[in-house]
């Protein structure tokens, strides 16, 4: 004989399945959130033949609509820094991205999207086509002969990858996936120079 509150239960459950479900409750799965909105400057509103170098504003600095790009003193392959390098727009298609590029020579460009703001991912088209590469997160620097010696390492506790070229004389993409603030020396949320790199179509997620 089943007793009174097992028969009670048994009751509610075949007259009300609407009141609670019988057996064992499966709740609804939540739903994942959207990613984050990836923000992307094309540079295309910048002239071609535009040049910054190592000096005091507004020669040191490119001012597109959603970043500020600014020049610093790049490190050679021997650690020797310079300050005498450029940077300078064109629209040669040599980074692999459509419309206006930025010429890299001898010098370390910040990419900075204002003071105290954070990205927590960034990623760039590239041309690398000779010497070496510098790369700046979260206060420190690497110094490396090609962009692919970076991928699958972590920089500033950053990850770093390199899903395409990167091996010199190519063209590619650089990934820079964590929490990326201010960082020392007004070097932006990240930075990047080369002796014969190009570069466009800078995207962050902030």
């Amino acid at each position: 004989m089943k007793h009174p509150l097992v028969t009670a239960a048994l009751a509610v459950c075949s007259v009300g399945a609407s009141l609670f479900p019988c057996g064992p409750r499966h709740w609804p799965r939540p739903v994942p959130l959207p990613p984050p909105p990836l923000v992307c400057e094309s540079l295309d509103s910048l002239a071609p033949g535009l040049t910054v170098v190592n000096g005091a504003p507004p020669v040191n600095s490119f001012q597109p609509p959603l970043m500020d790009i600014a020049a610093h003193p790049f490190a050679w392959s021997s650690g020797i820094t310079t300050s005498s390098g450029q940077a300078t727009t064109e629209v040669g298609g040599r980074a692999g991205g459509t419309g206006t590029e930025i010429h890299v020579n001898n010098i370390h460009l910040s990419v900075s999207i204002g003071f105290g703001q954070v990205m927590h991912a960034a990623r760039l088209k590239f041309g690398e086509y000779g010497g070496n590469v510098n790369v700046s997160v979260n206060g420190v620097i690497a110094n490396v002969p090609d962009l692919a010696k970076l991928n699958g390492t972590t920089l500033g506790g950053v990850t770093v990858s390199v899903p395409t070229g990167g091996f010199g004389n190519d063209m590619g993409v650089l990934e820079l996936t964590g929490t990326m603030p201010d960082q020392p020396s007004g070097l932006g949320q990240f930075a990047i120079g080369g002796q014969e790199l190009w570069i466009d179509d800078i995207c962050y997620v902030p």
